[in-house]
């Protein structure tokens, strides 16, 4: 994507996609966030040093992200739908392989630090990206806006009513379904048509599909795999 093709999306993009995408982005982030510092108190013991340290650990990483961008200068829209769709897939393979290896003792703590390391650096780089497509202080005080808004909506959506209602697989599912849909929508509102982006278009497909599907299992595979693992007989 060429600076001038880059400039021409800016101006043809509804702002509308924007503040939605930094909303929902920051809902999830934010959902993330909580669902990564749960889970590692819920594995490994419900310590206040663990919640902190996955806490910590993510809003570092969300700054390395952030930084990142700064090196992203000419392909902003297409970075930011990748970046989505890796999110995405963060998001299905993340429990249940930390469940497998916390039950099989594989330094579970490594892991989850890591994927906190990952999904934190790729959550930091939305913003940049999103304002990189807009680039005036008018749209980024906007932006912040529904960032900030979307991040409290996640923030209080998580522990009462997310989290109760769905369990951790579930909540994980929806996310990845979050960010699927955000993709999807980017590369429907871009209406790119260079090689590639048709594959990159059937990624974004599938990755809503699976990650629906992936959301009406979610609690099957729970259960097979505390059977499996555990021994657990519900």
């Amino acid at each position: 994507m060429t600076a001038a093709q880059n400039t021409a999306l800016s101006r043809n993009t509804p702002r509308t996609f924007l503040y939605l995408a930094a909303g929902l982005a920051a809902f999830s982030a934010v959902a993330y966030e909580l669902l990564l510092a749960s889970y590692a108190t819920f594995l490994m013991g419900a310590s206040i040093f663990q919640y902190s340290l996955v806490i910590s650990l993510m809003m570092a990483s969300m700054g390395l992200g952030a930084y990142v961008t700064k090196y992203v200068s000419r392909s902003s829209g297409q970075v930011f739908f990748l970046i989505e769709l890796l999110l995405c897939w963060i998001a299905i393979i993340a429990l249940p392989l930390l469940y497998y290896i916390f039950a099989k003792q594989w330094m579970p703590q490594i892991f989850i630090l890591t994927f906190v390391v990952l999904i934190g650096a790729f959550v930091g780089m939305e913003i940049p990206l999103l304002n990189a497509i807009f680039p005036s202080a008018k749209e980024l005080s906007r932006i912040l806006f529904f960032d900030y808004v979307g991040g409290f909506l996640g923030g209080m959506a998580f522990p009462l009513l997310l989290l109760p209602s769905m369990g951790f697989f579930r909540v994980s599912a929806l996310l990845a379904a979050m960010n699927a849909v955000i993709a999807l929508y980017f590369l429907i509102t871009f209406r790119l048509k260079r090689k590639g982006w048709a594959l990159l278009a059937v990624a974004s497909v599938l990755s809503v599909l699976i990650a629906s599907i992936y959301f009406a299992q979610s609690e099957n595979i729970r259960l097979a795999m505390e059977s499996s693992l555990f021994q657990i007989r519900h």
